[in-house]
């Protein structure tokens, strides 16, 4: 059984290893812990842990032995932040004998190549064991660095903040959209993919949404992904897209759809497929995919997808035990590492499905795989959970 240990306990609530918000567990302010420096939040793992079953310990950090986790939880990796320096220094001393094992926990999909970089140079003049240090990231490319593993935390954290009984999708009367596209943060490269849709007039044949009251007026030559002006017409198309916004496919706030716990059930039992504009394109250029919960809404609702996301964000999910449709829909783009190249490969699928595809026929012939993927999403996670618990403290 593994154990964790932490500075603190607070009314049976393990407090932030390195945090300096300060806030009682179970108030508001608990939740803003992500948000403030230097980003260590409530180890969400271990509520995945007590929702599995999966038994674990839980000490003071006085108790820790050299099989114990010292875990850090971080919703942002700030590269300013000397890590060593931050830790306790009965927490260093631990790590100098050998007591205890440094983990961090990171739900985002930055590089994983440079955060390695960045902590071993923090703690290579520290005599400290580097095996000591274990780095969890939801970038896939982490299976390639020692000591690094990879979670897809947004499976689990989805699961966990969107509890309500899923409602039977899989319904066969017709539906009023072909597709849902929704867009909540603007970046240029999903403002291309939505104007491409939009100059051709299909945003009217789906739920499409793109927010732009947080427009970032920044450079698209090197903000995009894309190589646009390899597409005629195209940059000016985007800017008249956005200038032509916001677009708006339900009455909620962005607050709210930012929620996991919103689920605007028409967006899934009234659309055939969703179209799926994941957080990166190009997941910071590792090579790696990262999926968050814009992927697991629509397997958990029972739709059909295509993903614009990292090359192997489909294949990622197979691995997973999804199923992926490939009978009905081709995901050959996904294997294409160019970024344009994938992108245009993904749009060109995407509008022959929607205008030359008898889609009500396509979701009755994915019945099955709709199901299955529910089933899948909705079961408990022990298995993965358990993987990952091995990884940690092997030996």
């Amino acid at each position: 059984m593994v154990t964790f240990c932490v500075d603190r306990i607070v009314n049976n609530k393990p407090y932030p290893n390195l945090a300096r918000w300060e806030a009682e567990p179970y108030t508001s302010e608990w939740w803003q812990f992500s948000r403030q420096w230097p980003y260590s939040e409530p180890v969400h793992f271990l509520d995945y842990l007590d929702r599995a079953g999966v038994e674990y310990q839980l000490v003071e950090w006085t108790q820790a032995t050299k099989e114990t986790l010292y875990p850090i939880s971080l919703s942002y990796f700030d590269f300013d932040i000397n890590w060593f320096e931050l830790l306790p220094t009965f927490i260093r001393e631990k790590l100098r004998t050998k007591s205890l094992t440094l983990w961090f926990f990171y739900s985002e999909g930055d590089n994983p190549f440079r955060i390695q970089q960045h902590i071993l140079s923090q703690f290579s003049n520290q005599d400290i064991d580097p095996d000591r240090i274990k780095f969890t990231s939801a970038n896939s490319a982490a299976q390639q660095i020692k000591n690094f593993t990879h979670f897809v935390d947004d499976e689990c954290l989805y699961q966990l903040r969107n509890q309500e009984p899923p409602i039977a999708f899989d319904h066969s009367i017709k539906r009023t959209k072909k597709y849902t596209a929704l867009v909540r943060t603007h970046k240029w490269w999903r403002a291309t993919t939505m104007a491409r849709l939009w100059r051709q007039g299909l945003h009217q044949s789906g739920y499409f949404s793109y927010n732009t009251q947080q427009l970032i007026n920044d450079d698209e030559h090197i903000d995009n992904p894309i190589e646009v002006d390899q597409f005629n017409g195209l940059r000016a198309d985007t800017h008249q897209f956005l200038n032509s916004g916001p677009f708006r496919a339900d009455e909620l706030d962005s607050a709210t759809h930012n929620l996991y716990a919103t689920t605007v059930h028409q967006h899934f039992n009234d659309s055939y497929l969703n179209i799926i504009l994941e957080t990166h394109l190009d997941a910071d250029q590792s090579g790696g995919t990262f999926l968050t919960e814009k992927t697991f809404k629509p397997i958990k609702n029972c739709q059909p997808f295509l993903l614009l996301a990292p090359a192997g964000s489909i294949a990622q999910l197979k691995s997973m035990g999804y199923r992926i449709f490939d009978h009905v829909i081709d995901h050959s783009y996904d294997q294409e590492t160019n970024n344009t190249r994938r992108w245009d490969m993904a749009c060109t699928e995407i509008e022959r499905l929607v205008t030359q595809v008898d889609l009500h026929q396509l979701y009755i012939d994915c019945r099955d795989d709709l199901l299955h993927n529910q089933r899948l999403f909705l079961s408990n996670k022990q298995d993965r959970l358990n993987s990952l618990i091995r990884e940690l403290t092997k030996q």
